[in-house]
């Protein structure tokens, strides 16, 4: 998904809200200057007022206008902030807009969902329908699933472009009623429990080696009980702040017997989980059962306290855990797990919870923790001393970082407003692009000449320090799912620096030299970024050309026409779709329906268990489907449902997948915050092809393997583009 990225960094510092939803008013009837009462300006460089002059209905409406020249990265968005206090399933915003000389950009109506703990569940800006030109009013409408357990909604519109935008007649639903007539959500014990709202008082000046232990297995134990124990599950207790009550006991202990005989207290003192509806026996195919063989290791655990685990792994459970849902596509979605923003340097106490709450969320709910070839039981006992002894807020965020790097999946990553290792908002860079080729930082683009590069320069080194050494400082912080996807997130970080300028020494044509560019901000650096591909367009007369980064289903009627007479079609899947191309483009080139991928999804009742679902299947009887050869360019910038769709494409008749390795990481994505303001995220599904191959980390194979070279970027050539036009032409 790509959104403004600074639509993702502004919850934090919107003012409190009523907790009341009984009312909403989007009809910008306010006759006073600005916004009306409640209404929050999100953005910048636009002027967010309420216009008298027009509306749809009443006497006035919102208005969103440049306030001045306006950036790539610029945008105005007026957002009105519901708590979800309700009950509910989805959330609805209707409303009318009307556009003026929209370019460049696009207008739309804006909704976003936070989880209880702020991070972002869903959004929807409406970027992907590119509302663009002049229009008088029109409806339209965006619907979001809630999250369990409440959480935030913020409604509006907003408007990226260099025209004018205004909204009306905003009204918000809660399935399919009015807001008003929602029914109150349901208030759980663990919500009142603010004992360590302020801190956790858990200090650690040095650790033992049987400190480190006991740490160890509480970290296993709290994780096993906070998804299987019945009560926890039901939302009985705060259980971040119940592990923040045990862990003085724990780390006191003078044994592994007495650590134990702690636990075994602990556990006996959680309230019964009272008579819990048996389980339907499934039918589904279990991929992996949970790793739970260390609930037997008495050695660790003494007779006792693994006698009473086990006990807990055999109740009833229900479908339903204060701590994790499921989405409808089957990933994971971690409910109620607080951010604590306001301690960017959390205490010793909070930085072993984000170690047990990121371990035990790849333990139970991570698709693809077989791939981890380090293994990932070790993990938790790794980073136990680097959480306590993290000095300072770097150290604990490049812990995480180390941490989140280990899953090896190209969705992973950090983000959030309290980053100060890395992020646009904290760092300079320069209005240089690179691009790893031949494991080279060859120059793509430079913004002006006079900085003395040239494209297909390479990068020899940054201030002295070679770019080899560089590339493996940051390897071990740089999550992804390959290698050429980790130089690909490398590329995008490499002129990062708080400095006025850097020192480049390059290589060209067998001669040396060296330059200092100056360092600008990452709005600056847009100019670097070419302009957006064509979605379609004829090279020759016998080839078409598809770019699914901007292309809309809505073209298809158009490209099918254009087509029909080529020899052969490029699909330039070095992007990310911008539309479902299973409606459109996939059923053009199949003549049949045919499997091409099938799915593995968690479990709420036995987390850790993934049960393999039936296969998916792409097209439909086509008797006119496009008959010449198909050729789909991919490499390290094919992720997710790139990748997705390259599965589906390959199925046609004389499809040839041309180019390298892709991003490895295919599935619905599943997001949770850490302590500190630390937003992540993993891959929540498996997915697999029909024969139960890999996708995961390995990406999707090519036929033909082929990778851009310096030479030809010297020669400023698309080398995959010239050998898709040759296979077609052969």
């Amino acid at each position: 998904m790509r959104f403004p990225a600074l639509l993702l960094l502004f919850s934090l510092s919107l003012p409190a809200a009523a907790q009341s939803p009984a009312a909403f008013d989007g009809s910008f009837e306010s006759k006073g200057p600005g916004l009306p009462s409640g209404w929050i300006n999100w953005g910048g460089n636009y002027q967010l007022d309420v216009d008298t002059s027009t509306s749809y209905e009443g006497h006035s409406a919102l208005r969103i206008v440049p306030a001045g020249k306006t950036g790539n990265r610029d945008f105005g968005c007026a957002i009105k902030r519901i708590p979800v206090t309700f009950a509910g399933k989805t959330v609805t915003l209707n409303g009318y807009l009307k556009l003026d000389s929209v370019a460049g950009g696009y207008g739309g109506l804006f909704m976003r969902v936070d989880n209880r703990s702020g991070a972002v569940y869903k959004m929807d800006n409406m970027q992907k329908q590119r509302l663009q030109g002049t229009t008088g009013w029109q409806k339209y409408s965006i619907t979001l699933s809630l999250p369990d357990g409440g959480g935030t909604v913020y409604v509006g519109a907003i408007n990226s472009s260099s025209g004018r935008v205004w909204a009306d007649n905003l009204e918000v639903l809660v399935d399919g009623k009015p807001l008003k007539d929602a029914l109150p959500l349901r208030v759980f014990k663990a919500d009142s429990d603010h004992a360590f709202d302020a801190g956790s008082g858990i200090n650690i000046p040095s650790l033992t080696a049987l400190q480190e232990k006991h740490l160890e297995v509480l970290g296993k134990v709290w994780g096993f009980l906070k998804y299987y124990h019945p009560a926890v599950m039901a939302g009985e207790y705060n259980w971040d702040y119940e592990l923040f009550r045990i862990l003085p006991e724990v780390l006191n202990s003078n044994s592994e017997t007495a650590r134990n005989e702690v636990l075994l207290r602990w556990l006996n003192r959680l309230v019964s989980p009272g008579e819990v509806p048996r389980a339907h026996n499934s039918r589904q195919t279990i991929k992996f059962k949970a790793d739970l063989d260390w609930l037997s290791d008495e050695k660790t655990l003494g007779p006792a306290l693994s006698a009473s685990l086990k006990k807990v792994e055999a109740l009833n459970r229900a479908d339903f855990n204060y701590y994790l849902g499921m989405e409808p596509a089957g990933n994971p979605a971690f409910t109620n797990e607080q951010a604590y923003n306001t301690m960017p340097y959390p205490d010793a106490g909070f930085r072993l919870l984000a170690l047990y709450r990121y371990w035990n969320i790849i333990q139970y709910c991570f698709p693809y923790k077989h791939l981890i070839t380090e293994g990932w039981n070790n993990k938790l006992a790794e980073f136990i001393p680097a959480m306590v002894n993290a000095a300072d807020t770097a150290a604990y965020q490049t812990a995480l970082l180390r941490l989140i790097a280990g899953i090896h999946d190209s969705h992973a990553g950090i983000s959030g407003p309290n980053l100060v290792i890395r992020g646009a908002d904290r760092f300079k860079t320069l209005p240089v692009r690179i691009r790893f080729v031949e494991e080279k930082a060859v120059v793509m683009k430079v913004a002006n000449e006079k900085y003395g590069l040239r494209k297909g320069d390479v990068i020899t080194a940054i201030n002295k320090e070679p770019v080899t050494a560089i590339v493996k400082r940051l390897l071990p912080l740089t999550s992804a799912s390959n290698y050429a996807t980790q130089l690909n997130r490398i590329e995008r970080t490499l002129f990062q620096t708080r400095d006025s300028s850097l020192l480049l020494d390059y290589e060209r044509d067998g001669a040396t030299g060296s330059v200092t560019v100056p360092a600008v901000t990452y709005n600056e650096a847009m100019v670097i970024y070419d302009p957006p591909v064509a979605s379609w367009k004829m090279i020759g007369e016998d080839v078409g050309y598809v770019y699914p980064g901007t292309f809309k289903n809505t073209q298809m009627d158009t490209v099918r026409e254009a087509f029909k007479n080529t020899k052969g079609m490029v699909i330039d899947l070095r992007s990310y779709p911008a539309d479902n191309l299973l409606q459109s483009l996939i059923k053009y080139v199949l003549p049949s329906p045919a499997p091409f991928a099938k799915f593995t999804v968690g479990s709420i009742r036995q987390p850790g268990q993934f049960a393999m679902t039936g296969e998916m299947e792409a097209g439909s009887k086509n008797k006119d489907y496009y008959k010449g050869k198909v050729v789909i360019l991919v490499d390290a910038t094919t992720q997710s449902n790139a990748e997705f769709v390259t599965m589906a494409l390959r199925l046609a008749p004389r499809a040839v997948v041309l180019g390298s390795t892709t991003a490895g990481a295919d599935g619905n994505i599943s997001f949770f915050s850490l302590p500190g303001g630390i937003q992540t995220l993993i891959t929540g599904i498996g997915v697999y092809y029909p024969d139960g191959r890999e996708t995961q980390r390995t990406g999707i194979g090519p036929d033909i393997v082929m990778e851009p070279t310096v030479k030809g970027i010297r020669e400023n050539r698309d080398e995959l583009l010239d050998k898709a036009l040759a296979i077609i032409r052969e």
